[in-house]
């Protein structure tokens, strides 16, 4: 990857000024010189997401599914139920409140994979309160708890079994096979007897009504994991088996990911930046900081996804720290040169705003834009919670410039990292 030189001589060209509300000095102003800067609530505006990395439509039914679900369970609790503890019958009908609230809120989630994402959570939440209150009034579930969960781990084992990642083309079975993968994960997670059904649910309802919940939730992951299977592959007649081309890929990145890793050792896990001057409140602190952290789980994530033989994970994520040692090392030199150690101001981020917007805006052009899209989310993510942390008051301006400038190195650098996860991808087929 021969990215960061790229992106530094970029950022270069924009000038003093231009560089993140950066000087030309090594060292920024001091700590007593830096004044608090009010950001306004429109400064950095809500960011479009790119269309949805998963290369078939999502079908409604799932979402209908767990919507209709969702009202069955909640009908099986009174809106004001009748429980001999006042306290447990009054956090009852307050969760049924919240639960049955939530089924007429706007989903706001980008892609339709996150919507499904939404509505598991409120499946499973109408499950709890539906729960706790048969267990409040004396029901005990424990023995459909344990039916439930053995026919949901028989159905898990038998859908991985038969999980070959059939598709079109290696890369097409990163996009394809990823979320499917994560979903498997979560299933296998939620059907572990942790925690166990109480012995007496009369005393423990809220207990008993989590683990009915989760029960429930793993069965509705294992639903969306083969819709979207079943989505992908209907009609499709030129699919193969590309489990062991995305084995091999992820064999291969293991070396890449640990090689990169290894050039910035040094900047991990460390107690302080290791430049000269004063890093508090500026954009410095906040960006070398972070951008160091991205590393850290990246590489983590993606030995761990190859570990559990999550292959599909695994290339995504091997992407991601590709990445995110790229965007370090660019800002580790910035730094040096004396890049984000001004003040933050009100201009200062609207600047780095608006070219971290240009940069993720940038990706959608790539040739392989949904591999793209994929790496680039954890810059995608962060942008879009920007925006609600400053209009709820819990954001500082360093803090938020740190942040922007983090998503905009990462983002330069995503076409890169995808060019160099697609080659070997290509190079399994």
């Amino acid at each position: 990857m021969r990215s960061r030189r790229s992106v530094l001589a970029g950022l270069g060209a924009l000038g003093g000024a231009g560089l993140a509300g950066c000087s030309a000095l090594p060292v920024g102003p001091s700590e007593d010189e830096r004044a608090d800067v009010s950001l306004p609530t429109d400064v950095v505006e809500s960011l479009s997401w790119p269309p949805s990395p998963f290369p078939a439509a999502v079908p409604e039914s799932l979402a209908t599914g767990h919507e209709e679900r969702t009202t069955e369970l909640l009908a099986g609790v009174p809106e004001d139920p009748s429980v001999p503890n006042g306290a447990v019958a009054e956090e009852i009908r307050a969760d049924r409140e919240r639960a049955a609230a939530r089924l007429d809120d706007a989903i706001d989630e980008p892609w339709p994979t996150g919507r499904l994402s939404a509505w598991r959570s409120r499946r499973a939440a109408a499950a709890t309160v539906r729960g706790a209150y048969r267990a409040a009034t004396g029901e005990d579930d424990a023995g459909t708890v344990d039916v439930n969960r053995q026919a949901i781990r028989d159905a898990l084992a038998s859908s991985e079994a038969g999980h070959v990642y059939h598709a079109s083309s290696p890369v097409e079975a990163v996009l394809v096979h990823a979320p499917v993968e994560n979903l498997f994960a979560e299933c296998r997670r939620r059907v572990r007897p942790d925690p166990t059904y109480p012995g007496d649910q009369v005393a423990a309802p809220f207990q008993a009504g989590e683990v009915v919940g989760e029960v429930e939730r793993a069965d509705a992951t294992l639903t969306d994991a083969r819709g979207l299977l079943d989505a992908y592959l209907e009609g499709r007649d030129d699919t193969a088996p590309q489990w062991s081309s995305l084995i091999e890929t992820a064999n291969r990145l293991r070396f890449a990911v640990g090689r990169s890793r290894s050039t910035v050792d040094g900047f991990l896990d460390v107690d302080e930046p290791p430049f000269d001057g004063d890093f508090e409140g500026t954009p410095a602190r906040t960006l070398f900081y972070e951008a160091s952290r991205q590393v850290s789980a990246t590489a983590d994530g993606f030995d761990r996804h190859r570990d559990d033989g999550d292959c599909a994970t695994a290339v995504v994520e091997a992407g991601r720290a590709l990445a995110a040692v790229e965007t370090l090392e660019t800002a580790v030199e910035g730094i040096r040169d004396g890049a984000y150690r001004d003040s933050a101001t009100v201009e200062s981020v609207t600047r780095t705003a608006e070219r971290a917007r240009e940069a993720i805006t940038a990706i959608d052009e790539h040739e392989n834009r949904q591999l793209a899209t994929q790496i680039a989310r954890p810059a995608l993510a962060t942008f879009e919670y920007i925006p609600n942390r400053i209009e709820r008051g819990y954001a500082d301006a360093p803090r938020v410039q740190g942040d922007l400038a983090r998503v905009e190195l990462y983002a330069r650098v995503v076409p890169a990292a995808t060019d160099f996860v697609a080659e070997r991808l290509e190079d399994s087929g």
